[in-house]
């Protein structure tokens, strides 16, 4: 099974770093964001990568040219689904998709199962959030009678953690050269009547989304590293 990294974007919520250096050569603890992917990938036995970068990423590509397995095509910025077409005539089977800014530890092996039992064409590996409600929630029936208070409760969601397991099939449902986004995709896919499914995930997530996001989480690496 192939691995995709998505890695085509010009990461403007990271700016300025990524005036000088592509998102993922940002290093966290003693290692750039896209090794802690890599080593990931390879961790649950997915050995061929292929990383879609921009013009910009022929510096990753100098730098891990060597590395066994790892190939690299290039893409316009094109949205997280568009830039996928890059990879069309590469992919013939069965293949997980990972944004660039993503570091998790979860088993992708169990995520590959379900996605294989659930004869699924795209799954989305999701992550359990809650937020909490500044105010007294009111339940009451249409005719206005309250039966419930619930005083500043937490509303648990579902969110998208930007990883897939996917279908070559997809292919067929990114319009070429225009910008398109993974909802974009999937609300594609739905109207025709393919199977998508969600998968929860458990373990350590960090998304590098943002310049905080990136401060706080480099904190945490750094911890790991222990005193030098």
């Amino acid at each position: 099974m192939k691995g995709v990294i998505l890695a085509a974007g010009i990461g403007k919520r990271l700016r300025p770093f990524t005036y000088f250096l592509p998102k993922p050569l940002l290093r966290l603890g003693d290692k750039p964001i896209i090794e802690h992917i890599i080593d990931w990938l390879r961790i649950n036995d997915i050995n061929e990568i292929i990383i879609i970068t921009n013009s910009q990423g022929r510096i990753m590509e100098k730098i891990y040219q060597d590395f066994q397995g790892i190939t690299f095509v290039y893409s316009k910025p094109l949205g997280t689904a568009g830039q996928l077409l890059a990879v069309k005539d590469k992919i013939k089977e069965t293949f997980v998709i990972v944004y660039c800014d993503i570091i998790t530890n979860f088993s992708l092996k169990k995520m590959v199962d379900f996605h294989i039992k659930s004869s699924s064409t795209f799954t989305i590996a999701t992550l359990d959030l809650s937020f909490p409600i500044r105010y007294g929630v009111i339940t009451s029936t249409k005719e206005g009678k309250v039966k419930r208070w619930d005083e500043k409760p937490k509303i648990k969601i579902k969110v998208n953690s930007g990883i897939y397991i996917a279908e070559p099939k997809i292919f067929d449902y990114i319009n070429p050269n225009t910008i398109s986004h993974m909802n974009e995709l999937v609300t594609e896919l739905l109207k025709n009547g393919l199977n998508v499914f969600s998968y929860n995930i458990e373990g350590e997530y960090y998304d590098v989304g943002t310049l905080q996001d990136y401060i706080n989480i480099c904190k945490l690496y750094d911890k790991k590293l222990g005193e030098i």
